[in-house]
C-alpha cells in the first residue's frame, strides 16, 4: 500500500459530470453580475444611501444641513431633511443669542434670572427632543415635518426648485 499523505506525480483524476438529474449536487449561487445602473438604487448623489444622509443632515444640524444641499440634487428626501436641519440649526443660533442677551440684561433681578435660567435649561431639553426625534425620524426613512420649520423648508425647497436652470450637457461630436 502506499501512503495517502505522500505527494503523487499524476494528477488527480478528474470524474465525468453526472448525468443530468442523476443526483447531481445543486450548484452554488453565482454572484449577480451589477452595473452602474443596478449598484445601489438607493443611494444618494453622495454614496450614502437616503436615509444615512438625511440622519447626517439632521445630526449636524446648520453645517451639515448646508453640505447636503450643495452635494444632494435629486434625492428630495434627504434635500428636505438637510433644508429642515438648517432652519432647526439657524433657529437654535438665533434663539440662543436671543436668551443670553436677555439673561445678560436680567439676571441680576434675583426672581426674574432664576426663572430665565430656568426656562433655558426647559428650552434647551425640548431642543434636544426635538432634534434627537428628527434624527432617528430621518434614520428610519420617515419624512417627519418639525412643526412650522418643515412647512418652511418645503416652501423654500420649491423656490429653489422653480429657480434652478437646468444644467446644460456637453454638446455631442457629429
Amino acid at each position: 500500500m502506499s501512503d495517502p499523505t505522500a505527494p503523487s506525480s499524476l494528477p488527480p483524476e478528474s470524474n465525468p459530470a453526472p448525468a443530468a438529474g442523476a443526483g447531481a449536487p445543486p450548484l452554488p449561487p453565482q454572484p449577480a453580475t451589477t452595473d452602474a445602473s443596478t449598484a445601489s438604487p438607493g443611494a444618494s448623489a453622495t454614496g450614502l444611501a437616503p436615509n444615512i444622509a438625511a440622519a447626517l443632515a439632521s445630526f449636524f444640524t446648520l453645517i451639515g444641513g448646508i453640505a447636503f444641499l450643495m452635494l444632494e440634487r435629486k434625492d428630495k428626501f434627504v434635500r428636505f431633511y438637510a433644508m429642515q436641519s438648517v432652519f432647526l440649526g439657524g433657529f437654535w443660533v438665533a434663539l440662543w443669542i436671543g436668551l443670553a442677551i436677555v439673561f445678560l440684561i436680567l439676571h441680576g433681578i434675583p426672581l426674574i434670572g432664576t426663572l430665565l435660567w430656568l426656562a433655558g435649561i426647559v428650552i434647551r431639553l425640548a431642543f434636544l427632543c426635538v432634534w434627537a426625534f428628527t434624527v432617528y425620524k430621518a434614520f428610519s426613512g420617515k419624512e417627519w415635518e418639525i412643526p412650522y420649520l418643515g412647512k418652511l423648508a418645503r416652501q423654500q425647497l420649491a423656490k429653489m426648485e422653480s429657480t434652478t436652470p437646468d444644467v446644460p450637457t456637453a454638446p455631442t461630436a457629429s
